[in-house]
């Protein structure tokens, strides 16, 4: 678990890089048609922000030791990959690496994700499982 906590703490910065705006504008620009078939009330740059505020804020709890506090719709997130909690957005999965930033930003939010769920396993913190 020590080990863990230290790739936590050794990652919290990566995740205070400046959020990938360009490239999600350019993700948009190039697949304004697939958006535009989306409904009105998705907002892709709210979504990953959302996402990624998920993380960090889980985050947070844990390397504050506050992880009994963690709400668990905080913890329900975690199952899953952006693109697997926002499905609607699978027609560019493959074509992440495209957008450096963007992918970058992903990788590591995704890396802080798996981390934080071996973490609350190992921690026996009352994880909902049949979000798998």
């Amino acid at each position: 678990m020590d080990g863990i906590l230290k790739q936590l703490a050794e990652i919290k910065t990566e995740l205070e890089k400046p959020f990938p705006t360009r490239d999600i504008n350019k993700i948009c620009e190039d697949y304004r048609t697939e958006f535009l078939n989306l409904s009105d009330e998705v907002d892709f740059y709210e979504d990953f922000r959302y996402y990624c505020v998920n993380i960090a804020g889980t985050l947070s709890y844990v390397l504050g030791d506050k992880i009994n506090q963690i709400p668990q719709g905080k913890i329900d997130m975690l199952y899953k990959s952006f693109f697997e909690y926002y499905n609607q957005y699978e027609f560019f999965e493959g074509r992440i690496a495209n957008y450096n930033h963007f992918f970058q930003e992903y990788k590591t939010f995704e890396q802080t994700r798996k981390l934080l769920l071996q973490l609350l396993s190992n921690n026996h913190c009352p994880l909902n499982r049949q979000n798998l």
